[in-house]
């Protein structure tokens, strides 16, 4: 029972329970009685001073509830006619804010440095400083050419390392590369020229062909800079972030889950 008690999704579940509760005892959105509490008044005084720098006027203060009352009755006659009905804002709108209402349960408990210590060793891949390389390359199309590698070869025998730039084909994506990341060279190459670029020296030299998903091309490497491994205590914050996000995202999972089980959908 305690278990449950601390478990935010529970907390949530209660929440919601409480609010429908709520609702049906003041008679819900059918009720055309509207009452401004006192916290509804002092929330959009609050507001007001936030946005004005200062506190409102008993005229603006008023004006504030004029606006309040007025937007409530045309929110409530609104819905009497279906209106937020198939509208797809609306309907992402709401998705959208039980979304967060999940977020803000979820992120209740201040995570013990322990749990943040455990999370960093599971994820410690996201926190490492990736290779990166800056290169140059000339490109030949396998549109192009009916042998692109060929042409490569035959090229790389009498390169002019002063007029590479005018050597090959076009190339979309540019011809150098400053301090690129490994994954941006497998995204904008593909994995296997990213393998194979990996294996080059540094040193300035012109080596090829190198196969990519868009032909063949002759590489010179200027510098790598090899992955750094990241310590705890330099990405704490970091750690810190992605803990709370990761949580938000399984308890928005758990919640939509417990939901889920409670519909039968039938599909075309």
């Amino acid at each position: 029972m305690r278990r449950w008690l601390t478990d935010p999704l529970f907390a949530f579940l209660l929440i919601g329970a409480a609010i429908f509760a709520a609702d049906a005892w003041l008679g819900g959105d059918d009720d055309y009685r509207i009452v401004v509490t006192r916290a509804a008044s002092d929330r959009l005084a609050t507001l007001w001073e936030a946005q004005a720098g200062r506190a409102p006027t008993p005229a603006e203060l008023d004006s504030l509830i004029d606006d309040h009352v007025r937007e409530e009755i045309m929110v409530r006659e609104a819905k009497r006619l279906g209106l937020d009905r198939e509208d797809t804002i609306i309907r992402r709108r709401l998705a959208q804010k039980l979304a967060f209402l999940t977020d803000d349960v979820a992120t209740l408990a201040k995570p013990e440095d322990a749990e943040l210590r455990a999370h960093f060793e599971a994820n410690r891949q996201r926190y490492e400083t990736p290779a990166v390389t800056s290169f140059s390359h000339v490109f030949f199309s396998a549109d192009r050419r009916g042998d692109a590698a060929r042409d490569a070869q035959s090229a790389l025998v009498d390169f002019d390392p002063d007029g590479w730039r005018k050597a090959g084909d076009p190339f979309m994506l540019g011809r150098t590369y400053a301090y690129a990341s490994d994954p941006r060279i497998e995204r904008d190459f593909g994995a296997a020229f990213a393998d194979a670029l990996a294996e080059l020296p540094a040193d300035g030299a012109w080596r090829g062909p190198v196969a990519s998903g868009y032909g063949a091309h002759l590489v010179c490497v200027d510098s790598r800079t090899p992955a750094l491994g990241a310590d705890y205590e330099s990405v704490a914050a970091r750690v810190a972030a992605d803990f709370d996000a990761d949580r938000r995202a399984e308890a928005n999972r758990r919640y939509f889950e417990e939901l889920r089980a409670q519909y039968t959908v039938s599909r075309p």
